[in-house]
């Protein structure tokens, strides 16, 4: 068995895959705390002060949510994730976050360097 986290808005998901048949099974589910997403906000804001995200990795950031359902394309330089929760904000375009080392996908597309 293989168990995984999946934040998707504002529920935690725990997963357990079957490594025979691949079959998914939720074992729970949580909500997210306000004070929750204002720490992983914080932590991603900070992240940008101490280090960077390398080219490759923003370019693999980028290709993850331009093929992804959950991208919504307001022009070229404003893509918002319709799956983090974040308000539509300067701060919560996409190509901000992809900046940001401790940003992740909560679709767990792609994940944060701390």
């Amino acid at each position: 068995m293989t168990h995984f986290k999946l934040k998707i808005r504002n529920w935690t998901y725990d997963f357990t895959q079957d490594d025979e048949t691949g079959d998914l099974v939720i074992t729970s589910r949580s909500r997210i705390s306000l004070v929750q997403k204002a720490v992983e906000y914080v932590k991603s804001e900070v992240s940008s002060l101490t280090g960077t995200v390398s080219l490759p990795q923003l370019e693999s950031r980028k290709k993850a949510c331009d093929s992804c359902e959950s991208c919504r394309k307001a022009g070229e330089q404003e893509w918002y994730c319709k799956s983090c929760g974040c308000p539509e904000w300067e701060r919560s375009r996409l190509q901000v976050k992809w900046e940001m080392p401790g940003a992740t996908c909560p679709l767990g597309k792609w994940t944060g360097n701390i």
